[in-house]
């Protein structure tokens, strides 16, 4: 019985934290997903980032960011040009619109990182990262 609690409250939180991050996202006509892309690509200026990493970095399938990000290209959030180490791969870069979007974008996920660490101590945060990491990443059986 706890497991079906604990799954049914890790739903309600998820469904509730992504109307919070869309409500904000929704003030600058995005989406959480396009506003968590641009976080990513921001703090990885760094290096060439393809497709593949954005991914990678949310667990999505190439369906999903192939159609997240040809709507980030329509309203001019993002461009690809061909890499520099492989011309057969697009790299993507945030445009100059989503470059004025960045603080924005990282001071409100700054700020509810606060708030977690304002409610909770490092100990309880790992064990909800280990929890969450465990859900996100365990195998079906």
């Amino acid at each position: 019985m706890t497991s079906k609690n604990t799954n049914t409250l890790l739903k309600i939180a998820s469904t509730q934290l992504s109307r919070r991050f869309d409500a904000f996202a929704k003030d600058y006509d995005m989406t959480w997903v396009q506003m968590s892309i641009i976080d990513f690509l921001s703090h990885n200026k760094d290096r060439e980032l393809f497709q593949r990493d954005i991914e990678e970095e949310f667990f999505i399938q190439r369906s999903t960011a192939t159609i997240a990000l040809q709507r980030m290209e329509k309203k001019d959030l993002i461009y690809r040009k061909p890499s520099t180490q492989d011309a057969r791969q697009k790299s993507v870069y945030l445009t100059d619109k989503a470059h004025a979007l960045e603080r924005k974008i990282s001071d409100y996920m700054i700020h509810q990182q606060q708030i977690l660490e304002k409610n909770f101590t490092t100990e309880e945060l790992t064990i909800v990262e280990k929890f969450l990491k465990f859900q996100a990443f365990q195998e079906e059986k």
